[in-house]
């Protein structure tokens, strides 16, 4: 009789579970329940249905107010040197991004701001920075970011971040400049 209920009883859960694992849709390791909602637990991240995984896809994804508790690391993308072009390292950092700045409802505009290296001429650093701000506009853009508000603009190598002594050899000294060649991404809320 015990073995009985017990099969009844796993029975009744595999039915229940059943549902969220037809709704695991957009990312596969997702818990959705039966109305395509995502499980989330206490702590406001995703149920995987994987033990193991990289990252939780879709953190924040539901839960726009989180939007404000993004780091600067989290809002700022790095660019190899001397080039625009978003690694996918980087690509990887926009698609979390671009998918927390969509379903947050209080973000009003998003300002995105290129920075270069001192390492060349001023004039130039500046069209670089500008060329890397448009890089991640489009970017973003492509994801489904409404650029209804957004601003964009190149300080070239103004506010840099890094101490580097410039009578380093060259190698080393492009290694510590890293944090100069940079895209920030400001959000302004609603108030």
């Amino acid at each position: 009789m015990m073995n009985f209920k017990k099969l009844c009883l796993m029975a009744t859960v595999g039915a229940m579970l059943a549902p969220a694992a037809v709704f695991a849709g957009e990312y596969q390791d997702v818990v959705r329940d039966a109305r395509s909602n995502v499980v989330v637990n206490s702590f406001e991240h995703c149920v995987l249905t994987k033990w193991t995984t990289n990252k939780d896809e879709c953190m924040y994804k539901s839960y726009s107010r989180d939007v404000r508790k993004l780091s600067r690391d989290q809002r700022t993308v790095y660019f190899d040197f001397n080039k625009s072009t978003i690694n996918s390292k980087e690509k990887a950092k926009l698609d979390d991004l671009s998918s927390i700045i969509v379903a947050a409802k209080e973000v009003e505009s998003v300002d995105i701001v290129g920075y270069a290296d001192m390492i060349g001429k001023s004039s130039y650093n500046k069209a670089l920075s500008t060329r890397r701000a448009q890089a991640v506009k489009s970017y973003l853009s492509s994801k489904g970011l409404k650029t209804r508000k957004t601003r964009v603009e190149g300080l070239g190598e103004a506010q840099s971040v890094t101490k580097c002594d410039n009578k380093m050899p060259r190698a080393e000294l492009i290694a510590c400049l890293a944090e100069d060649r940079r895209v920030e991404i400001e959000l302004n809320f609603t108030k």
